[in-house]
């Protein structure tokens, strides 16, 4: 029996919703939550990174969730549903830790809900790829989109903006049944017997569509250019939810500001980005939004130095920088789709976004450090050339990478 279409879009929407949580919770709850425990610029540095692994080892959890699973409830709903269980107990139990108290507890929290939610992430991915038809992947994309976005607030946004309020054990409680609620559809939705049933059958070594896409001509020029282009999404906006506390922001307001408005920027970049990329091209798309990225490092720069807690002046640079990043997102996003096999895309997606993840890590600890011994300003004032680098360095790759026959017609295949 074929799952009807409204069906797969409301079991994607509440999946990727569900995602968004924990991720909006960890890029925009978590640093503020560091700093009010009272940990400097650079511990940090040392914590925020690290938190990011689960992410860089996606890669590694593909091979898992392709080799281990349960055929008779389906290889991705096998390992969809207990994570999404793992994961809302985990919130529940973080429920339990108080401000104050050892943040070791936080860490492992956090890190057990990274680790659940990007295993999750792969077998999303792959269960969005083998459900979905060629005609309704447009579609479905994106619901992926808005309601990742939509789950990215949730966790990122009303957490901050009613934890005073409401505290910080209803939210997290909340947040875990709300997680718990969002899997009812993939419940009541039965496994495919036909479809497993015409399932290939499975290599001994799932490593090797991995190895296969590294060992592909110049791949890692490809890799290079992703972590040069993805690298500066860490550097620039990771600081901004500390540099807002430190201000003596209230809670509420970064969380509106960080967790409602910005999301709803990157939305709304990402949809002029979906309109633009294939209109200007992959290359053009790359270096004209990669150089608006100039802008949002110099609009934290000049808020950084004045000190100004003025919403009038917040806002409108937070918007533009996130709308910025969804346009730079959808770009390097789209061409990560092209350079992906099609018998292999989950694999090579997931390899490509592993670098571009650890990228992200590693600019984060260099700007909370540069943060640390020399000031935001400095920090945000440091993005700028890194910026410039990045784009030479994406225009050098890419002309390099165009030339190969071998991509080539890879490309012109996708």
């Amino acid at each position: 029996m074929t799952t009807p279409r409204t069906s797969k879009f409301i079991i994607l929407g509440s999946l990727y919703f569900t995602q968004g949580i924990p991720n909006g919770f960890f890029r925009h709850t978590a640093p503020v939550v560091f700093r009010e425990s009272g940990l400097s610029l650079e511990d940090i540095a040392l914590f925020l990174p690290a938190l990011y692994l689960p992410w860089v080892l996606k890669f590694l959890w593909s091979i898992v969730v392709e080799r281990f699973h349960s055929k008779k409830q389906g290889k991705y709903r096998s390992w969809i549903i207990p994570l999404q269980i793992l994961t809302a107990g985990t919130m529940v139990a973080l429920a339990n830790w108080q401000f104050g108290t050892s943040l070791s507890i936080f860490v492992l929290g956090v890190a057990l809900i990274n680790i659940f939610s990007s295993v999750q992430d792969v077998s999303t991915d792959g269960y969005a790829v083998k459900i979905l038809s060629s005609q309704e992947r447009g579609w479905g994309n994106a619901i992926q989109v808005g309601c990742y976005w939509l789950g990215f607030v949730v966790g990122g946004g009303f957490i901050l903006m009613l934890m005073n309020s409401l505290g910080w054990n209803f939210l997290l409680i909340a947040m875990g049944l709300v997680t718990l609620l969002a899997t009812i559809p993939l419940l009541l939705t039965r496994p495919a017997k036909r479809a497993q049933n015409k399932e290939a059958p499975q290599s001994p070594n799932q490593s090797i569509g991995l190895l296969n896409f590294l060992r592909q001509p110049i791949v890692f020029k490809l890799l290079t250019l992703v972590a040069a282009f993805r690298m500066l999404e860490g550097f620039i906006r990771s600081l901004v939810p500390t540099m807002f506390k430190d201000w003596g922001m209230e809670l509420n307001e970064i969380g509106f500001t960080l967790g409602i408005v910005a999301p709803g920027a990157a939305l709304g970049g990402a949809l002029v980005a979906g309109i633009l990329v294939t209109r200007l091209g992959r290359l053009h798309s790359l270096l004209l939004f990669g150089s608006m990225q100039i802008l949002s490092a110099a609009g934290y720069m000049f808020l950084s130095s004045t000190k100004l807690v003025d919403s009038s002046l917040v806002f409108p640079v937070v918007v533009v920088d996130h709308m910025i990043s969804g346009m730079t997102t959808v770009a390097l996003f789209s061409l990560m789709m092209d350079w992906s096999r099609k018998e292999h895309g989950g694999t090579d997606y997931t390899c490509m976004d592993c670098i571009g993840v650890f990228a992200m890590m590693f600019g984060t600890g260099i700007s909370y450090l540069i943060a640390h011994y020399g000031g935001y300003t400095m920090s945000f004032g440091c993005a700028i050339p890194l910026t410039l680098l990045s784009l030479f360095m994406v225009r050098t790759l890419f002309a390099q990478i165009q030339k190969e026959n071998y991509w080539k017609s890879l490309h012109s295949n996708n």
